[in-house]
């Protein structure tokens, strides 16, 4: 009681300040706050505070900590409060007249949708994130390309996808290239999370492919490369050792690219691979893996950076399992003797 009397109304207060940084504070610690608090405090307390907060029309800002607030509190005040209250805030501050408004609403679906069901997800919530989708702003709609992949694996794999390739080509093809850059970002983590590979739509495949192989040729894309890096053995497990003939071309241009760029601002592309490397192997199996991951994983056993090394280092067991031809284990065991005996660091031997 005495959090609720006493500590709550400074919190409110200071979620109100015009400095940002003591917004975010006061933010964070009503979330925390909400978490030690009993049911129907949470409702009439807070989430009535966040409400009357969200329909602040004088305060872009407070309407801005409204929504981040909806989002976070989301595991807090449960399925009810956030099917009645919650969602129905959030759906409203999709048109709010402020883009920063919308653009902070467009990040803050994928925690609530954990906590409702996943029919009011699809009838309620989808229709309004799809507006955001194709929002006036650019800036809106990049918010809505890069928390796309969190609000779709909030679903069931079973529904998960059907509305969202849709969603997914339009941000590919929008008109902004800052939109289309975060959607190429994200396109790796997307056709990962549908988790059964017979179901990525082909397009979606060989756009990923292809903007392996042009970002290699753009500076600018340097975040796509690390991005597609990230997520290539997780795109490769879920499409399986059968599309392995698509994916071959790219993952021999990124480990190309490892054993050639090493410089700084590609360091971890290189170490994405090499931390992922044994995902690649246990899904090709033990022929390509011989024939193709193991002459690319021995180059990063030698690469120039040591954090690529040690990314490939943690992993030699795991390849050997899968590599399981004599003189194969023989050649990466060779390679581990030779890094142990020119390892500069402690961490590294």
């Amino acid at each position: 009681q005495k959090v609720v009397d006493d500590v709550l109304p400074v919190v409110s207060m200071l979620l109100t300040e015009k400095a940002s940084e003591v917004r975010q504070g006061a933010a964070d610690a009503l979330t925390t706050l909400a978490s030690h608090l009993r049911s129907g405090e949470r409702g009439d307390q807070v989430l009535m505070t966040v409400i009357a907060m969200s329909h602040n029309n004088d305060d872009e800002d407070a309407r801005g900590t409204a929504v981040q607030l909806l989002n976070s509190l989301a595991e807090a005040l449960g399925r009810d409060l956030c099917q009645q209250f919650v969602g129905v805030g959030l759906i409203a501050l999709c048109e709010d007249p402020a883009f920063r408004v919308r653009k902070a609403t467009a990040s803050s679906f994928a925690e609530v949708a954990k906590v409702v069901d996943d029919d009011y997800v699809l009838r309620r919530l989808l229709p309004a994130f799809g507006g955001l989708v194709h929002d006036a702003h650019w800036g809106v709609r990049k918010s809505a390309a890069e928390s796309l992949v969190g609000l779709a694996m909030s679903l069931k794999k079973e529904v998960r996808m059907e509305q969202f390739v849709p969603m997914m080509n339009d941000l590919l093809k929008d008109s902004s290239r800052w939109v289309r850059m975060s959607a190429l970002q994200q396109l790796g983590y997307f056709i990962a999370a549908h988790e059964d590979g017979k179901k990525v739509p082909e397009g979606l495949l060989t756009q990923y492919v292809e903007i392996i192989e042009q970002s290699k040729a753009n500076p600018d894309a340097a975040d796509i490369s690390y991005h597609c890096a990230y997520t290539f053995a997780a795109v490769t497990s879920t499409m399986g050792a059968d599309r392995w003939e698509t994916l071959q071309a790219p993952f021999s241009s990124l480990c190309r690219d490892m054993g050639s760029l090493c410089r700084d601002t590609q360091l971890k592309t290189r170490k994405s691979m090499a931390a992922s490397m044994h995902i690649v192997a246990q899904t090709l199996g033990c022929e390509l893996t011989e024939q193709e991951v193991l002459p690319q994983f021995e180059a990063l056993l030698q690469d120039a950076a040591a954090e690529v090394r040690q990314a490939a280092l943690q992993n030699v067991a795991n390849i050997v399992r899968v590599a399981t031809n004599p003189a194969a284990q023989r050649r990466v065991l060779k390679l581990l003797q030779g890094a142990m005996g020119k390892a500069e660091s402690w961490r590294l031997r």
